[in-house]
């Protein structure tokens, strides 16, 4: 007979909430490719049919994993009051939660037309980047380039550094490194 460290039950209110932190230690834990929804029922003591009442299939727990971690960027984004602070809080949070990370980017762009909650949540981080970036100079799509270029310049620092590409000492070198790139773009 197997150990189990659940409950036996689960009455619970919000389950939803639950699953969606279940999943998210999962992914700390061993990544967002070895998510499973047994896994994250178990987690909660539900039977993993349970799930399914609150999401469609396992890409819709990573997508409302990632909802969350959105907005959680955008929170830490919002306090930045330049450019120079946008990067660093932009890169530090990466590199604070790189299993988060990188489900965030792992998110398929036609995922965030069929959830909109995703998709606001990923606005919220773009706003951000429009309130420090963008000039009244330019056009608005002139800005959402400016904008797109500095995510990209950024996500493309960090894969870089993560693979090695990058070959800089440290975390705080990588965000000088970054600072730098995203002055001169």
């Amino acid at each position: 007979m197997t150990s189990r460290t659940g409950r036996d039950t689960y009455r619970h209110g919000n389950l939803r909430g639950e699953a969606i932190a279940a999943a998210r230690a999962s992914i700390v834990e061993s990544g967002h490719e070895a998510l499973s929804l047994r896994r994250v029922a178990d987690a909660v003591g539900v039977a993993h049919r349970s799930l399914y009442n609150h999401f469609e299939d396992r890409e819709a727990l990573l997508d409302a994993v990632a909802e969350e971690a959105f907005v959680a960027l955008a929170a830490e984004l919002k306090a930045a009051t330049d450019a120079g602070r946008f990067v660093a809080a932009y890169v530090g949070f990466a590199l604070s939660n790189p299993a988060i990370f990188a489900l965030m980017t792992s998110r398929p762009h036609g995922a965030m037309k069929k959830r909109p909650s995703l998709q606001r949540a990923v606005h919220l981080g773009i706003t951000e980047a429009l309130r420090l970036f963008a000039r009244p100079d330019r056009s608005s799509a002139e800005n959402r380039r400016a904008v797109m270029k500095v995510i990209i310049l950024l996500q493309g620092g960090l894969a870089m550094y993560a693979d090695g590409i990058l070959d800089l000492p440290d975390d705080e070198a990588l965000v000088a490194e970054l600072r730098a790139m995203v002055a001169d773009a």
